[in-house]
């Protein structure tokens, strides 16, 4: 039996969006032959299973089985106690108690799906392999094919609901990042700040990286006890909403800021001003500042992961993609080096038919 979205959810996330998308991939699973498409789903792996259903195992996995008709199906290592929760915050149309995935879906897919047919699998390298190996002993590897590349022609751009989902996190992380103390002294400080920040405002997940001393280093680090903050540091926010997630990063200055830095942030600021120097920079035109070494990437929600590495860039080198098409929901991360100053900075980044959107900026 088919439910619904929970009641609080249909003005941001309408079921109609979510069979819209469905029903893209369903096309595109069409024109490349398969009769059905395989996404993986854990907590460290939630996205496209989200996209597609909006459900998030948080505490356990599940795989769903989108296939060429109808509505998908999921299922669930989950005990059926939590289903009637499952099905309050998903929009499928089956719903199968599956302790052990592997088997319960070589199992489904051979008693509802034709014998010859053919099953695409999201990032295949990520399965694990107690659900990758009994697929394979059922099917083969013929039939069992690739279906990472027909995932991201329908994943970007995002939809409208998508991307109200993304400004709504952007502020909550923009918000949180105000919040840290212009003199704080340590990262628990800073931690307390941000992350309390964020949770009030309805964030479900929020991951923190430091830089604790950019006079030596801009690696970012996870926090991991107490550590003392220089005069120079850097906070880098991921936050989700909704199952949405943005990155933001910034750079902070007890006192003066070093003078490197304005022109580092001239720099990211141009590269983050219009869709025209976005792919400039994309495509290694966009010059950085004289005696600065800056690296670059750009990231997207292309598959499993919330975010992926489309394109990125150093030294004058770019790997990845030169373009992403209009509507697409991105982040740009940076970091400088000039004379011994660092400095880090990043920002979450709409490309509308208007031009480029900073979603970190009130409007």
């Amino acid at each position: 039996m088919r439910r619904g979205l929970m009641k609080w959810l249909p003005e941001e996330m309408p079921a109609e969006v979510l069979d819209g998308r469905v029903q893209r991939l369903q096309a595109v699973m069409r024109e490349d032959g398969l009769h059905a498409v395989l996404a993986y789903t854990s907590f460290a792996r939630p996205a496209a299973v989200h996209w597609l259903t909006h459900f998030t195992p948080y505490w356990s996995e599940a795989l769903c089985i989108v296939p060429r008709e109808g509505h998908p199906v999921l299922l669930a290592a989950l005990t059926p106690r939590v289903h009637a929760w499952m099905r309050e915050v998903s929009h499928v149309g089956e719903l199968v108690s599956a302790p052990k995935l592997g088997p319960a879906a070589a199992r489904w897919l051979a008693e509802h799906l034709p014998a010859d047919a053919r099953f695409g699998v999201i990032s295949p390298d990520a399965l694990p392999w107690a659900l990758s190996e009994p697929l394979h002993d059922a099917f083969g590897a013929r039939r069992l094919v690739d279906a990472t590349e027909s995932f991201r022609r329908v994943r970007q751009p995002a939809d409208e609901a998508e991307r109200g989902l993304a400004r709504r996190a952007a502020s909550i992380a923009r918000a949180a990042i105000d919040a840290v103390p212009p003199g704080a002294r340590d990262t628990c400080a800073l931690a307390a700040a941000a992350d309390g920040s964020a949770r009030r405002a309805g964030a479900e997940e929020v991951l923190l990286r430091v830089a604790p001393d950019l006079r030596r280093s801009d690696a970012l680090l996870r926090l991991e006890g107490e550590r003392a903050l220089a005069a120079t540091h850097a906070v880098e926010l991921s936050v989700a909403y909704k199952g949405v997630w943005v990155r933001l990063a910034r750079s902070f200055a007890r006192g003066d800021a070093p003078p490197a830095w304005a022109a580092a942030q001239d720099w990211f600021d141009r590269a983050a001003a219009t869709p025209a120097s976005l792919r400039a920079l994309a495509e290694g035109r966009l010059a950085p500042p004289a005696g600065h070494a800056i690296r670059w990437t750009l990231e997207a929600c292309t598959g499993l992961q919330p975010l992926s590495v489309v394109a990125a860039g150093e030294a004058g080198q770019v790997v990845g993609a030169a373009s992403l098409p209009t509507g697409t929901l991105c982040v740009l991360s940076a970091s400088s080096e000039a004379g011994g100053q660092h400095w880090v900075g990043g920002c979450a980044l709409a490309i509308l038919p208007e031009g480029l959107r900073r979603l970190d900026r009130f409007h």
